[in-house]
């Protein structure tokens, strides 16, 4: 099933913690205190506040519940809107006659449509579904297409977006609350080919990343472009998968693709090292590229001078020879594909997190999400019997927060507490991400069961929803 299949993104969460900085403690600030926030800058976000380097426990953390599918609270921290478009407890079964739990997938891919109005939505049995951004069915379960990884939205279409199945690439256009098909292509030189973790369409509209499996079981790693119905340079794997491609959305020693802004891929392979098929590897048409030797979370894109860049944690641990522009020598950072050594600070003093972005000079914003794994600690069920209560003694700087930080480090705003129970389980994590157009921020979150998931869940423990903020 898909569902077992993305499970293993977690060890890249393991990895993460490995070497990110958890940040210091510092004491907590009251949310409307004066002075201790700037004025806002002219291209901030509708809502939220800049960034005052504190700690800000989010008030009511275990009395807390959200308002029913389709309505709206606001954060009492930082004071953006958030809408909730699922509910778990109720909305649909799987199989089994049980609950399921929702997700918006992942970071790196945007859940929303080009004109923002319908999500991609993921359940924990593995099946997909269309809402719309009240939470309202579009296009449900049984009318949806399978998939062989994950579909990605056109960008501009409203209603169309494109899947890979057996060996071929479909188009799926949304006709009332069914979609109709048709094969846009079919690779014959494959035995299947599939979408993988965790590349979205390219920021032109005309890229898609895939992987074709040969007759000897390698891989050839690609760019497909859509109008020109033509492949990029393809790299060639050396190690071979076992059984089936077809579904396995991450396939043999490949964890993720990513395009780059300039419609270049970077290869993020299973294990950590030096070797040519491992860390982040950045395939040019000719040659491998070093990265990052020990991978991390990382999103790419353009720069304020339309540089491609990726956003991740870097310095020598990660690569020999780099270094961090970072105070601690380990925050987020900007990078310039062109020049590895080029780097800018983002964020310092940071807990364990996802990004997301899809933009340049004229959408500049990166979405960050925070959470933590830590066992005992706050971010925890209060049924589990490592549950602590958020005090000035546990709770990090950001921990469990959605925020957009502007490209070039200059400032950032602080949307909203994410409220979840991330140390729980790997899609308890908020794992939130931009839309195209920069005017959403889709996450995830448990808060609704901050006492503990029904008992009737379909996956024990799980039971997560998807939640909306509106930026622009």
């Amino acid at each position: 099933m898909l569902y077992k299949s993305l499970l293993s993104i977690a060890g890249i969460t393991l990895l993460m913690s490995a070497c990110s900085n958890t940040g210091s403690h510092q004491a907590e600030v009251p949310a409307h205190s004066q002075n201790i926030y700037q004025s806002r800058t002219s291209d901030a976000p509708i809502c939220g506040k800049l960034d005052d380097k504190q700690a800000h426990i989010p008030p009511d953390w275990d009395t807390f519940t959200p308002p029913p599918k389709g309505q709206s609270y606001i954060d009492p921290v930082f004071g953006c809107s958030v809408k909730r478009l699922t509910d778990s407890s109720q909305d649909e079964t799987a199989w089994d006659g049980k609950h399921v739990a929702f997700m918006h997938y992942y970071s790196t891919m945007t859940p929303m449509n080009a004109t923002d109005s319908l999500l991609f939505v993921v359940s924990d049995d593995g099946n997909w579904r269309i809402r719309n951004v009240n939470g309202s069915v579009g296009v449900p379960v049984s009318k949806m297409p399978r998939f062989s990884g994950h579909p990605v939205w056109d960008a501009s279409d409203g209603n169309a977006f494109y899947y890979a199945s057996t060996n071929s690439l479909y188009k799926g256009l949304i006709a009332g609350a069914t979609v109709k098909t048709s094969a846009l292509h079919v690779f014959n030189e494959y035995k299947n080919i599939v979408s993988p973790d965790a590349a979205d369409l390219s920021q032109d509209g005309d890229h898609i990343a895939l992987i074709g499996q040969n007759a000897n079981n390698t891989m050839d790693v690609f760019v497909w472009s859509l109008r020109g119905q033509a492949k990029s340079a393809v790299y060639t794997t050396t190690c071979t998968i076992n059984g089936d491609i077809n579904g396995a959305t991450q396939p043999g020693c490949i964890h993720k693709l990513q395009l780059t802004a300039d419609n270049l891929l970077t290869i993020q392979f299973l294990g950590d090292g030096s070797g040519a098929e491992q860390g982040v590897r950045l395939w040019n048409g000719s040659t491998l590229v070093h990265v990052q030797d020990r991978t991390n979370h990382y999103d790419t894109g353009f720069d304020l001078n339309g540089k491609s860049i990726f956003i991740a944690s870097n310095n020598s641990t990660t690569l020999p020879g780099l270094s961090n522009p970072c105070s601690s020598g380990w925050g987020m950072d900007v990078r310039q594909f062109g020049d590895l050594h080029s780097a800018t600070c983002l964020l310092d003093h940071h807990p364990y997190l996802h990004v997301s972005y899809r933009g340049g000079p004229s959408q500049p914003w990166i979405a960050l999400s925070f959470f933590d794994d830590r066992k005992s600690g706050p971010e925890l069920l209060s049924d589990n019997s490592q549950y602590e209560k958020p005090s000035l003694d546990n709770w990090k700087v950001y921990e469990d927060e959605i925020m957009l930080a502007k490209v070039d480090g200059s400032t950032a705003y602080r949307l909203a507490h994410a409220r979840s129970r991330s140390s729980e389980n790997y899609w308890a994590q908020p794992h939130a991400a931009i839309s195209r157009d920069g005017k959403y921020v889709v996450f995830t979150s448990n808060m609704a069961f901050h006492s503990g998931c029904p008992a009737d869940m379909h996956v024990a423990g799980e039971c997560t929803d998807v939640y909306l903020i509106k930026v622009r």
